[in-house]
Formats: structure tokens, C-alpha cells, sequence
């Protein structure tokens, strides 16, 4: 019997998982061979976001990628997935410097072919999502720990920790969903929030390192496999040491190519018969 062909992953698709009580599982996706397995798997939901540029480009924070990067990348993801809903990161001020310009930045995302957009929001950008969802652009909303404001953080401590912080991070989701956004990011939130958000809040709740009680499980390709330039953040599970499989590789071939046991002859491209000797004729 002949496989039946997944079906495209939709904002109605990810409420009927809400509804029937089904985890979601996303993950932030850079690369074509990342999302073909994300694909093979059944990915939900996949996020081309900015650690893409940070692990893989060596960008020392956020605010140094570039947002034609970011658009490469996303291209790279669309090549090898097509099902999972799939959204793009506006890295840096690409949705602060001003409506007009976050919606057409938002639109250069959705015309290369994916299905929404993923903010880092402030009170400060709350007109900006208000716009861009009003142009038709979905909005997964990122809180808690936000990258793109780590200076004014003061670094990438978990947030939610204490009440004050908390009940600010709430005060921020609320204003975002009521200007429009279709599900809440936490990274690296306290469990408690988290689950205060999943229990309470009408748009579905996604947990990237801040505990189980969400509808949706998020984490980074580059944190899953082990391979970034960067240190794996603390208490982010990883599945994978590719780092480690790199080293070993690039080590044995550096070996062997100095030592002369690489390349095999036998692996060598040989002239046809006959042709060697043609060819020492037509050299001579």
C-alpha cells in the first residue's frame, strides 16, 4: 500500500495538536541536509533563526548578523523542506527601526516561500507586530531569554527567576498576543513560568530549555548535533558530538595525506588503453 503523502503544517494543523492534547516539536533549522531529516522526520515546525549565523557563520552575538544571511539560510531550509510550518528570524533592528520597514522586511521573508516570522519583541515593537500581522504575516513570539537584547540583559541568564521578572515577561506576552502573535517562544524561562504561560495564556506555548510543560518542544539543529563554534548553553541537552566526528575526520585525512597514504592509487581516474602512449606522442 503506497504511503500516504504528509500533508503541508498549517496554523490549523499546530491548533488541532493544541486542542487533541498532541506535542508539537520544532526546531531552529540552518542548513538543506538539517531540513531534509527535519522533513523525514515530521517536523512540525522549523525556524530558521539566528544562532544559524552565530554557530555556523561565527558571529560573536546577534547584533552582527546580517539579514541577508539570515534570507541564504532560509533559502537553504525551503530547498530541503516543505511540510513543517516554517519561519524566519528578523534578526537585530530588521522589526524595530519602524512599521514600514518591519512589514517589508517581513515580506521579503514570506516571499521567498515561508509560512511566518519569529521576533524577539519589546513593548518598544509592539505597533511593528500589530502591522505585519495585519499584512498577513504570522508572528511566533520569542521571550524569556532574547539574544538580540543581551546587552541590555546584561548577558544570557535565565529569566523568570524572580516574581518582578516574571510578571514582566507576562506583561510582555500579553501585549504581543493581543497585537496579534500566533504562539509564544520561551528560552531558557524558570518551569514556573512556563508553566503559568502553557496553562494560562490562548496562544500555544513552546519550551526551548525551560522545562516540559509546554505545547510545543523547540531546540537548536547546531545544539542537537553537538557542532557550533560556541559553547552549548548550560542545561541545553544535546544529542550528538558532530564536533568531535569533525575533528576525528579532518584529523585522519591531515594524516594521511601528509604521511602519503591518501589518496589510494587505487582510487586513481586511469587513460583508456592505447591513449597513454597517443598521448606521449602528441606531447613529445
Amino acid at each position: 500500500m503506497a504511503e500516504t503523502k504528509r500533508k503541508k503544517v498549517t496554523l490549523k494543523t499546530l491548533a488541532k495538536k493544541v486542542a487533541a492534547g498532541e506535542r508539537i516539536v520544532g526546531m531552529e533549522c540552518h542548513d538543506t541536509p538539517s531540513a531534509m531529516i527535519g522533513e523525514e522526520l515530521g517536523m512540525d515546525l522549523l525556524c530558521c533563526g539566528s544562532p544559524g549565523p552565530m554557530g555556523l557563520f561565527g558571529h560573536k552575538s546577534m547584533a552582527d548578523v546580517d539579514f541577508d544571511e539570515q534570507l541564504y539560510m532560509l533559502q537553504a531550509v525551503l530547498r530541503g523542506a516543505q511540510t513543517p510550518f516554517i519561519i524566519c528570524n528578523m534578526p537585530n533592528t530588521t522589526a524595530s527601526i519602524s512599521v514600514e520597514d518591519a512589514v517589508r522586511n517581513a515580506a521579503r521573508i514570506v516571499h521567498l516561500g515561508a509560512d511566518g516570522v519569529h521576533i524577539e519583541p519589546s513593548l518598544g515593537t509592539v505597533p511593528m507586530l500589530k502591522a505585519i500581522v495585519a499584512a498577513g504575516v504570522p508572528i511566533i513570539g520569542h521571550f524569556g531569554v532574547q539574544g538580540e537584547r543581551y546587552v541590555m540583559s546584561s548577558g544570557y541568564a535565565p529569566r523568570g527567576r524572580d516574581a518582578e521578572d516574571a510578571a514582566g515577561i507576562v506583561k510582555l506576552i500579553r501585549a504581543c498576543i493581543d497585537a496579534g502573535i500566533s504562539a509564544a517562544l520561551l528560552e531558557h524561562a524558570s518551569e514556573e513560568l512556563t508553566k503559568w504561560c502553557y496553562e494560562n495564556l490562548p496562544v500555544p506555548v513552546a519550551s526551548l530549555g525551560s522545562g516540559p510543560y509546554a505545547h510545543g518542544i523547540f531546540h537548536v539543529s547546531s545544539d542537537i548535533i553537538g557542532c557550533s563554534v560556541f559553547p552549548i548553553p548550560p542545561k541545553r541537552e544535546t544529542f550528538g558530538n558532530i564536533w568531535q566526528n569533525m575533528r576525528d575526520a579532518y584529523s585522519a585525512y591531515f594524516k594521511a595525506a601528509r604521511g602519503g597514504q591518501y589518496p589510494k592509487r587505487e582510487n586513481s581516474h586511469r587513460m583508456l588503453p592505447g591513449e597513454h602512449e597517443k598521448f606521449l606522442k602528441l606531447v613529445s
